[in-house]
């Protein structure tokens, strides 16, 4: 009875490579991707605060984490220009790091790629959450502590935090490029020259006094 559809059963595409980094045209896929932006920005900022701070650049390191968790919070509500920037941003910081002679690493890399990802995901989330049946969203919990950070808090907070994240974005944006511009002409050499001058020597002749 096969072919009458009879007892036809609904396939779940398993694929784990493809549900993280090309989710199919599903609200559930695209929402989860969305929730997985919202932590790797988060990570983001929280790591970057604390080695900046240890570096003492407490502006940069402001402006970094503002940056990259209003940017994971926007993610989250499935905003695309807020996934465009961050993803530009970040692939930014590590040609910047190429370029002074640090390659990426193998989480550098998977960061990258997930937040390439939410780029798509943002924009089928997006169209989604605006059909009518609210049904087709999965349901945002408000259980746990990590339910009230993923779930609640970013459609909370950004409607009120959308035009800051925007005005941080250009301000750090901007300084990302003119970062990777100058590192990219100084080039690796003169870049840690630069960082680590040498000491000068100075030769005093004093004459005997006649």
């Amino acid at each position: 009875m096969g072919y009458l559809g009879l007892d036809e059963t609904t396939i779940k595409d398993d694929n784990l490579f493809q549900r993280l980094f090309w989710p199919s045209d599903h609200g559930g896929e695209a929402d989860q991707l969305g929730k997985q932006g919202f932590w790797i920005c988060l990570g983001v900022a929280v790591v970057s605060l604390l080695v900046m701070l240890m570096q003492g650049h407490w502006f940069l390191a402001l402006l970094t984490f503002a940056f990259y968790a209003l940017g994971g919070i926007g993610v989250r509500e499935h905003d695309q220009p807020s996934a465009i920037l961050v993803a530009v941003a970040y692939i930014l910081n590590g040609v910047a790091s190429a370029f002074s002679g640090i390659p990426p690493g193998i989480l550098q890399l998977f960061a990258t790629l997930l937040l390439l990802a939410n780029i798509r995901g943002t924009w089928i989330a997006a169209k989604w959450a605006a059909h009518p049946d609210p049904d087709l969203m999965p349901q945002r919990f408000n259980t746990t502590f990590s339910d009230k950070l993923v779930d609640q808090m970013p459609a909370r907070v950004w409607p009120k935090a959308k035009i800051p994240f925007f005005c941080i974005a250009v301000i750090y944006i901007l300084l990302t490029v003119a970062g990777t511009v100058f590192i990219a002409v100084l080039g690796p050499a003169r870049l840690k020259a630069a960082q680590n001058p040498t000491p000068t020597s100075q030769t005093i002749e004093v004459s005997p006094s006649r």
